[in-house]
């Protein structure tokens, strides 16, 4: 006998047939975010939820905020030392090249009027002219190295100074021999000398003028911090709408944070500022006046050389003596605007006395008189008198540019340390805030 057959039923989903095997339904992202673990942007609309959310938002923002304000703090003290280090090499290499423009129209000025003497010049004034010529070369190299931007303008000086200084030696070692065809050669070599040489120099010095000028103006960086002044004033807004939102008044650990980037920011300030006042005083004071000084002391030497052409050239000179009142207008005028400046408006009136004369014997037809005064070293005699003139000008100018390297070295060499500092105190601010921003979170729950 066989067992009785019991019927089960199943439940088939809808839309399924008898036949087939069930299909489990896909789950969705809503199911997973409903059902399962919740996804990033649940756990963010969580976080964000309601006026404890906000307290996040906004404490992130104030973390944001502090850390800008030390950032730009920072930037601001490093950017201002980095200005007035550039301004630094600079003034140094305008210094330099001064000092080589200087010393090709002395070793002229020398030049020429050591020929006036006729035959093998005095062992002073060679050592003189080789000395000016050594100090050119040397400049010229240390000028490159310094400033690689000037390299290959200063290469191109180095070639018209060695054919100026093949050209004296031309005009020496037939003056040596007596032949008039000295003169010529001693002409053509101050000629090309200026027409070829001097401008490159002069471009050059124009253009670490304008570097120094333009790194001057950096040296103040605080317009920067007015980007930090915001961040601020959003810190305080942050701690005036979580005073309204908790109804509690004083936040010691938003305050402090408040307090500490306010000093951060003060510090940096007077510092910036002062780096830039200094940098400002130094670029109108002892800069401006190693510049003026060396433009004197190359006028001088300028019209010292034209002054011995003039004579060299018998007659023929008028355009030297043109050029010798144009460099004379240029010493007076620029000595007019220096201070302390009496001592050398004195020597250069004993010079310009002495050239007068010299120019007064020479126009009466006594021009081996005017030779003897005009390369006279005994008192009264233009050589004494300018020689006197020149040691003190360039003493003066040397100073000048001296104080102005050294100054300039000296400034904003603390920045780095108070930078430093700023960066702890925006951490430590950063710190603060995400604490008291906390403690009102906790506060509110």
């Amino acid at each position: 006998m066989s067992a009785p057959t019991t019927n089960i039923p199943v439940a088939i989903p809808a839309g399924a047939s008898s036949g087939a095997p069930a299909r489990q339904a896909p789950r969705t992202i809503a199911g997973s975010l409903s059902g399962g673990i919740p996804g990033a942007r649940g756990v963010a609309s969580r976080l964000l939820h309601g006026t404890p959310g906000r307290m996040r938002l906004f404490g992130l923002l104030g973390v944001l905020a502090a850390v800008l304000l030390g950032a730009i703090s920072v930037n601001a003290l490093l950017a201002s030392q980095s200005a007035v280090e550039r301004a630094a090499n600079n003034s140094a290499q305008v210094v330099r090249n001064q000092s080589i423009h200087v010393d090709l129209l002395r070793a002229d000025a020398v030049a020429t009027n050591a020929f006036l003497v006729g035959g093998l010049e005095s062992p002073e004034s060679r050592a003189s002219y080789e000395g000016a010529m050594g100090r050119v070369a040397s400049g010229i190299a240390e000028a490159a190295a310094a400033q690689p931007a000037d390299g290959n303008a200063l290469g191109v000086l180095a070639e018209r100074v060695q054919t100026y200084a093949a050209l004296v030696e031309q005009a020496r070692s037939n003056n040596r021999l007596g032949l008039p065809v000295g003169a010529q050669y001693l002409t053509q070599a101050s000629a090309g000398l200026r027409a070829d040489a001097i401008p490159i120099v002069t471009q050059v010095v124009k253009a670490n003028e304008d570097r120094a000028k333009k790194e001057f103006d950096r040296s103040n960086s605080s317009l920067q911090l007015l980007v930090g002044l915001v961040s601020l004033i959003g810190l305080v807004a942050l701690a005036v709408w979580l005073a309204k939102r908790t109804h509690r008044y004083l936040n010691p650990s938003l305050t402090g944070a408040i307090a500490l980037l306010l000093v951060a920011l003060f510090v940096t300030a007077t510092v910036i500022t002062g780096v830039g006042s200094a940098a400002r005083d130094v670029s109108n004071g002892n800069y401006q006046r190693a510049v003026a000084l060396a433009n004197v002391t190359t006028a001088a030497n300028d019209a010292r050389a034209n002054e011995s052409l003039t004579l060299i050239r018998r007659g023929s000179g008028a355009s030297n003596e043109q050029a010798w009142v144009a460099d004379r207008n240029t010493v007076d005028a620029t000595l007019a605007t220096l201070n302390d400046s009496a001592t050398l408006q004195d020597q250069w009136g004993e010079y310009v006395d002495a050239h007068v004369e010299v120019r007064s014997l020479d126009n009466g037809g006594r021009w081996d008189d005017a030779v003897k005064l005009s390369t006279s070293t005994a008192d009264g005699g233009a050589a004494k008198t300018f020689g006197t003139f020149d040691v003190s000008v360039t003493q003066a100018r040397d100073s000048a540019g001296k104080a102005t390297v050294t100054t300039l070295e000296e400034l904003g060499g603390a920045a780095p340390l108070i930078a430093v500092v700023v960066a702890l105190a925006a951490l430590v601010a950063s710190w603060l805030i995400i604490r008291g921003v906390g403690q009102r979170i906790e506060e509110y729950r």
